[in-house]
């Protein structure tokens, strides 16, 4: 009975850009405008793109190869896929916690995102000037940045709006503050536009990625186009992309690169439920293929369209670009804002840009909390009879979520977001949910067992190649660089200022809430079966 609710109720997709689209939303997220440039440029500029397409081809295409046949052939969510393998199951609750975690993250990047959209369309970008309430008397003027770049106390007014006026940032975690309650607006105006987009599943909410996932790349050739046309910009580009081979000899290099994969390509576990809304002889090699091609393209060439504007930024305030290059929110929201407002007709390419953010993020959102949902479901099938059981468990999880956001936009957010992001949504868990994902098809179920399911799918593919990475290069290159993170582990610091022991101990603790479950359930498997380990 319960099996015949699900299939009764379970979609699939109605074309086949349909999953292709929603897979190259999600992959092409915030990462491939604010991290890849900044790390090409930090780790030997052309020549960290060794490092980086080595691990595409070892680590990247592999394990997004494996979640999408993975998801394809046994047809459900994250949470019951990995029955299939039963000492792993405990993978499927590790991804729906991250998958968790990284939604209520993409949420307050929305909110401030959509707020400098908002205040693109002012008289005057409040950024670019110091005669607002929030600035301080140390505040300069952009205009005015050049004359006072050897004045140690002086802030740039960008850097003022946003700590003073978007994260009203307080002391430390230790003094949360009240609510922003601005950005508590735009983060619930986010979120029940998000839920009318996708209350209704895959047949809804593909509808959107059509457009969600298209006009980010528009725009970002747009912005690219602009960005070359600049005086500076061969500065800046040459900047990003001037090769230092002597970068290769250090680990770390190596480490980024592998890092970089991991966030774009896989390893949460959305990809085996978007993977699971297919037909079973789907080519989903050939679109794995696509989907890494336009994936890595779009951070090479986000490169082109960062470090332009950022050559122009550095040549009007005649300093050097490493001065201006940065990565993260720092980029987004304080280096790109003050580079925009120098071009002319500053209001529309902020507004434009910040448009760009919104949909990047917004495609992830629509992703997740769709994966979210179905694994619910997956896991109590009865949902799929009730009339408006999807809808009710979608509700659910925006208030949850909403609820997890909730701090990170208050005058204490940043520290919790930084939190989050950097022991849940992200870090060591990551490598380790990847690694077990790696063992438990190739070497627990095993690789040629596996390989035999994808030809039962794909009976044309020749690819044999790729289960020795599924076998050794992917699980060898995952845990080294868990090994190496974790050997390396410095306490999370921001602006110089060491968090708390206590709130050290609260982010392991919200790492461990996903990684958990992995071995706590292969405890309880292995107590409730007979026989040996082997068996």
């Amino acid at each position: 009975l319960v099996l015949s609710f699900k299939m009764a109720g379970r979609q699939k997709w109605g074309k086949r850009f349909d999953f292709l689209l929603s897979i190259v939303g999600m992959t092409v997220g915030l990462g491939n405008i604010w991290r890849f440039p900044y790390l090409c440029y930090k780790n030997g500029g052309g020549a960290f793109l060794i490092p980086y397409i080595l691990s595409v081809i070892s680590i990247g295409f592999p394990l997004l190869f494996l979640e999408t046949s993975f998801g394809q052939y046994v047809g459900q969510g994250m949470t019951k896929a990995w029955g299939m393998v039963p000492l792993m199951k405990g993978i499927g609750l590790a991804n729906l916690m991250i998958t968790w975690y990284a939604n209520s993250l993409y949420g307050v990047v929305l909110a401030w995102a959509a707020c400098y959209f908002v205040k693109s369309f002012s008289l005057i970008l409040p950024w670019t000037t110091c005669s607002n309430i929030w600035n301080s008397d140390n505040c300069v003027e952009l205009s005015h940045t050049r004359d006072s770049e050897n004045s140690v106390d002086s802030i740039s007014s960008a850097v003022e709006y946003w700590e003073n006026y978007i994260l009203k940032e307080s002391p430390g975690l230790e003094h949360m503050g009240g609510v922003r309650w601005e950005l508590f607006c735009y983060l619930i105006g986010l979120w029940i536009v998000a839920y009318f987009c996708i209350f209704k599943g895959i047949k809804w909410s593909t509808k959107v990625v059509y457009v969600t996932s298209t006009l980010p790349l528009v725009m970002l050739v747009v912005v690219l186009v602009r960005g070359v046309t600049l005086d500076g910009a061969a500065e800046g580009i040459y900047f990003y992309l001037n090769p230092n081979m002597t970068k290769l000899g250090e680990p770390q290099v190596w480490m980024d690169a592998v890092t970089q994969v991991y966030y774009s390509y896989g390893g949460s576990g959305v990809l085996v439920t978007l993977a699971s809304y297919n037909k079973f002889n789907h080519d989903i090699y050939r679109d794995s293929i696509l989907i890494s091609l336009v994936n890595s393209g779009t951070s090479f060439i986000s490169g082109f369209a960062v470090f332009s504007t950022l050559g122009f930024m550095a040549k009007q305030q005649n300093i050097s670009i490493e001065e201006v290059a940065e990565s993260g929110p720092g980029l987004v929201f304080i280096i790109y804002p003050q580079a925009l407002s120098m071009i002319p007709h500053p209001h529309i390419w902020s507004a434009l840009f910040f448009l760009m953010i919104i949909f990047l993020g917004f495609d992830c959102l629509f992703v997740f909390q769709e994966c979210l949902v179905v694994s619910i479901m997956d896991m109590f099938p009865i949902w799929y009879s009730f009339k408006w059981g999807r809808e009710a468990i979608q509700a659910m999880f925006v208030l949850l979520i909403v609820g997890m956001a909730t701090p990170m936009v208050t005058e204490g957010g940043i520290y919790v977001f930084l939190l989050l992001n950097e022991y849940g949504g992200a870090g060591w868990c990551v490598f380790f949910i990847g690694t077990c994902e790696f063992i438990g098809l190739a070497w627990i179920y095993g690789v040629d067992r596996y390989y035999k399911h994808v030809k039962e799918m794909l009976p044309h593919i020749s690819a044999t190649w790729i289960k020795y990475c599924w076998k050794y290069v992917g699980p060898s290159f995952s845990m080294g660089v868990l090994v190496y993170w974790l050997t390396l582990y410095k306490p999370l610091e921001y602006k110089s200022t060491v968090y708390p022991v206590w709130a050290q101990v609260l982010g392991w603790c919200l790492g461990l809430s996903s990684c958990l479950w992995i071995p706590v359930f292969a405890v309880v498997e292995l107590a409730r079966s007979s026989g040996g380990i082997k068996q």
